[in-house]
């Protein structure tokens, strides 16, 4: 007998796209399953929409409190019954048999914690339509992440196999529950941004991998929320999720080697975004130094936890395999959001 997954959706005034996305979920090859949406106080009729349309789905309304995306997660996890959780957002359109290939990936894998689908991008009439937008996400010296193959052709010969990832994209993840439970969902404290990767490094830590399953894909048109929030707040929390997870999670070497790049970097960043006539990102990525270091007792706290809890293996077995190498206009592209630009894939 097939085992439930839950699936979890977050949505904010996105009517149209969660239509979308709920057509495409209920036509797909594998059950059973349930769907969870957690309505972050929507005034567009989305729970409307739901309860007309979609009357299985189990709706969380919050009105009062603005949850951010982990929270929001969170919350419908401890809701949810399935041996296995999707993490889906609202703008994506998944495929017939996606969900059916990456539950025999996890049935068939024992240590493999998390897998994500090829994640292509839904944006008809640009030149991003159906390119890659994300095969999983790698390291860089300097801390800063790598994605792999950003806003290229997906080529099928490239990606034949299923393959190893440092960190699959929340957009669209399926976990074992089992893995959730021994390592936690998302850290509350992430309002948005780069919590998928800080659980994908708890998940390797605790000695599960992370996976790619290429051969199955999903479209996402991508930041249909967060296009809607000013830049320099989604910055400051970008940055203050990034060094937060890194503090709690990587080795006293790692941390060496890595955080203390990753500061520079970000340092020299914040001077380049003042030169550019941008003060506000530049405030940005000091107010998420700012608060890191008053917060740091409680980040210590729980530094403590992930290192004596739930590591069970070494960074340097998994991380080095990650390392990526870029040329510096990597940064000059990635920091103006035009990741597509860049050409020199290595």
């Amino acid at each position: 007998m097939s085992r439930l997954v839950s699936v979890i959706i977050i949505n904010l005034n996105g009517k149209a796209n969660l239509e979308e996305c709920l057509n495409s979920l209920y036509r797909v090859t594998y059950s059973p399953f349930e769907v969870i949406v957690v309505d972050n106080g929507s005034t567009d009729g989305s729970d409307v929409l739901l309860k007309e349309k979609f009357p299985r789905v189990k709706l969380i309304v919050e009105e009062n409190k603005k949850l951010g995306f982990a929270e929001a997660n969170n919350l419908a996890y401890k809701k949810s019954k399935g041996d296995y959780i999707l993490l889906l957002n609202n703008d994506c359109i998944v495929t017939k048999n996606f969900l059916e290939s990456l539950v025999s990936h996890l049935q068939r894998n024992p240590r493999v914690g998390i897998v994500q689908p090829t994640i292509l991008f839904y944006r008809p009439n640009t030149p991003l339509h159906r390119k890659i937008n994300s095969v999983g996400s790698f390291f860089l010296n300097s801390g800063f992440l790598y994605h792999k193959d950003y806003g290229k052709s997906f080529v099928k010969q490239k990606y034949s196999k299923p393959c190893e990832i440092f960190s699959a994209y929340g957009a669209c993840l399926l976990a074992k529950r089992e893995v959730i439970e021994e390592v936690g969902l998302f850290d509350p404290g992430y309002f948005l941004y780069f919590e998928e990767t800080d659980l994908c490094h708890r998940v390797w830590l605790a000695g599960y991998s992370v996976m790619l399953e290429p051969r199955v894909y999903v479209f996402h048109k991508g930041a249909q929320t967060s296009k809607r929030l000013p830049a320099a707040f989604v910055q400051f929390h970008s940055f203050k999720n990034k060094l937060h997870s890194y503090l709690k999670n990587l080795d006293s070497h790692y941390l060496l080697s890595m955080f203390i790049p990753h500061f520079l970097v970000s340092e020299v960043g914040a001077l380049l975004y003042l030169f550019f006539g941008k003060p506000e990102f530049t405030l940005a990525v000091q107010r998420a130094i700012y608060w890191n270091l008053k917060n740091i007792t409680k980040i210590l706290r729980e530094r403590k936890n992930v290192q004596e809890n739930i590591r069970r293996v070494s960074d340097s077995s998994f991380i080095p395999k990650f390392m990526r190498s870029t040329g510096i206009e990597y940064y000059y592209f990635l920091s103006k959001g035009e990741l597509e630009k860049y050409e020199n894939d290595r």
